[in-house]
């Protein structure tokens, strides 16, 4: 694949420019003006299925294997938290120069990445698997807080990731990338991502965890919309020819000639517990609020400081969040969400910050524990079309009641801002 010239789509050049494309904002939608996006949309699961599917096939053709099947790097189990040795065997086709190396085993994986942070293996372990079951299942319990934003044909655009496409998806794009370039390309931008082999891999596992989330709400968040199914793309297959493909071609992928190995999970039985007694965090955050300490300390702030233009997150922020009237009423189906609504990010860094909720001590934040309610992350080198405003939509239904403040008129929120800049 690497040996063919540029003018063959099959290529590999051409394969890792049909990302770039697609994630730059290159095209617009059909009878539109509005460019087409791929990332942040209820678009991003389909459209890299339909990808990595083409991808696979063309291998398989060229090396002369219909049984070819390409590699899936398992990084949510404890056996495949590391870079694959064939990845970081020099010698090997998958090596790829344009990696951070000091990543490389024996180091593991950190699914929440924002910087290098020295945890021990066990405790990377155990903070992995709990942010795997925050962005898998208690974070994922409707379909728009998984999938992405709803996305329409003449409807203007929608910038609002799901779950797993934030983190781990963004953040392994940059615990990949090379620590040596100032974007940490080639992984760690959306332009370069597909020049790395490992880029298949990973999001093979991208591919195999929307199945095992359909699989564990038995499909019954599967999206339903002709929109969503009729949208269609085109790629060329392994003979050269251009095919169009609907999003409902996709879905079942026995169709599609593959499956997945059943493996354990063990982050489904990883519910993270809250860091302090909910009772007792309780009546710590009132006493703090009776006292005024809240409104004294800078990093606490009020609504009021967020409008009309938004405000900088350079700092670690609190904020008082009032809930609707009726959060009262059992709504057993009904997820209740925190939206941050609006997110700028200007320069091209990689950018990231943390949501927590009730979080009483600023020191030892972490997935694993239950304040912990989301993530935002955003890889750089997107084009004008991924600097738009972003929507972060984050599900908390479970965690009030794990901190016994399902009930409670209020909550604070906190989020922890981070910055990689080389």
């Amino acid at each position: 694949m690497k040996s063919l010239p540029y003018d063959d789509p099959r290529s590999f050049a051409r394969q890792a420019n049909l990302h770039c494309l697609f994630c730059t904002g290159a095209y617009e939608q059909q009878n539109s003006d509005t460019p087409l996006s791929i990332h942040r949309t209820w678009l991003f699961f389909p459209w890299h299925r339909m990808m990595i599917y083409f991808h696979e096939r063309i291998l398989g053709s060229l090396i002369g294997d219909h049984t070819f099947a390409l590699p899936v790097w398992t990084w949510d189990i404890p056996e495949g938290m590391m870079m694959p040795d064939f990845y970081v065997n020099m010698n090997s086709s998958f090596f790829h120069t344009e990696r951070d190396f000091s990543h490389f085993p024996p180091q593991m994986a950190d699914l929440n990445y924002f910087a290098d942070r020295n945890l021990s293996r066990e405790e990377q372990l155990d903070t992995n698997l709990a942010f795997m079951y925050n962005q898998m299942v208690s974070g994922a319990r409707k379909t728009e807080l998984f999938m992405g934003c709803t996305y329409k044909a003449n409807e203007g655009y929608c910038n609002a990731p799901g779950t797993v496409e934030s983190a781990p998806h963004n953040t392994l794009h940059t615990w990949v990338g090379s620590n040596l370039n100032p974007g940490r390309e080639d992984m760690g931008k959306f332009y370069s991502a597909a020049k790395d082999p490992i880029f298949y891999a990973h999001h093979s596992n991208i591919d195999r965890l929307w199945e095992v989330w359909r699989e564990i709400y038995k499909h019954q968040l599967d999206i339903k919309d002709p929109d969503w199914l009729d949208s269609f793309f085109l790629f060329y297959d392994e003979n050269l020819k251009l095919v169009k493909v609907k999003v409902r071609d996709v879905l079942d992928i026995t169709k599609l000639g593959y499956s997945y190995e059943e493996v354990d999970r063990p982050w489904l039985n990883k519910r993270p517990s809250p860091s302090v007694p909910p009772k007792l965090a309780r009546q710590i955050l009132k006493s703090k609020e009776n006292e005024n300490q809240f409104q004294l300390s800078s990093d606490h702030v009020s609504f009021s400081d967020f409008r009309p233009h938004g405000r900088a997150l350079d700092t670690s922020l609190t904020v008082k969040v009032n809930r609707s009237k009726d959060h009262l009423i059992k709504r057993e189906k009904e997820e209740e969400t925190i939206v941050v609504h609006g997110i700028e990010v200007k320069g091209d860094a990689y950018v990231k910050f943390d949501v927590y909720v009730n979080l009483i001590d600023q020191t030892i934040i972490s997935p694993k524990f239950r304040e912990f309610a989301g993530t935002f992350a955003h890889i750089p080198g997107g084009g004008e079309m991924m600097k738009r405003k972003i929507n972060l939509k984050l599900g908390v239904s479970e965690l009030l009641k794990d901190l016994e403040a399902d009930q409670d008129e209020s909550i604070w929120g906190s989020m922890s801002s981070y910055s990689l800049l080389n």
